[in-house]
């Protein structure tokens, strides 16, 4: 059971790096109607996470991951295109923070950062006008992106190989989905103990995430995805 936190440890991390989440999550927590909204998308990203966790671990399960000698043939190659989509979003997500950075570097004044970066969709944009129901269909959505969902994926693929028993395999995978679910949790229960006092811990982690957070992301995408490539590799050797 140890060895399968260990080998899930740097999928979850991977799907805790996406910076369009928080960024999106930020936008709702500082608009009007914090607390619901916060709370709505809350419930729409650990939902679509939790249920596409729990969609892979039975797939996979059905499927036999582990074999008669060895794994089976198809686990390397679920590998091999997890790690070749997290090098993909690596190279997409420090592209991405470049040209933020660019945007922030013209600025005419120190402050002038924009509220949320640039290219987000207007779906994002928009979040001023969110009702609770439209902030928890966003979190339902953008967890939908191919990196999530290879990386969920991923993570069934590890708890399906441990053979562990339901009373073992269920809190396994809670314990992902929490773990994934952490950068969304903390700010929203931060806005719900504290209110409008959060707004100038919110508004710091914004900047710092305009700054730092698409580097640290791609960083992590990248050791994913060459993890990732090493297993399918040591699969098929």
């Amino acid at each position: 059971m140890i060895e399968t936190i260990w080998r899930l440890a740097p999928v979850a991390l991977g799907v805790m790096a996406s910076p369009v989440a928080v960024m999106a999550l930020i936008g709702i927590l500082l608009s009007r109607d914090a607390r619901p909204n916060g709370s709505a998308y809350l419930m729409g990203w650990t939902l679509c996470c939790g249920a596409l966790s729990a969609i892979s671990v039975g797939i996979f399960t059905a499927m036999d991951a582990t074999g008669a000698y060895r794994e089976a043939t198809w686990v390397p190659i679920v590998h091999f295109v997890v790690g070749l989509v997290c090098l993909g979003g690596a190279i997409w997500t420090f592209s991405r923070a470049r040209r933020v950075m660019a945007h922030v570097a013209a600025a005419n004044v120190p402050g002038e950062e924009v509220p949320s970066p640039p290219k987000l969709p207007g779906l994002i944009r928009s979040v001023e006008s969110y009702t609770s129901r439209r902030a928890f269909l966003l979190g339902l959505v953008i967890f939908l992106s191919p990196m999530n969902i290879a990386l969920v994926a991923a993570a069934g693929v590890e708890i399906a190989q441990a053979e562990m028993p339901l009373s073992q395999s269920i809190p396994m995978l809670l314990g992902f989905v929490v773990a994934a679910a952490a950068p969304v949790a903390i700010p929203v229960l931060s806005v719900l103990a504290r209110g409008d006092r959060a707004d100038p811990m919110l508004e710091r982690l914004r900047l710092w995430m305009l700054h730092h957070n698409g580097y640290l992301s791609a960083a992590i995408f990248a050791a994913v995805g060459v993890l990732q490539v090493f297993k399918a590799a040591q699969g098929w050797l």
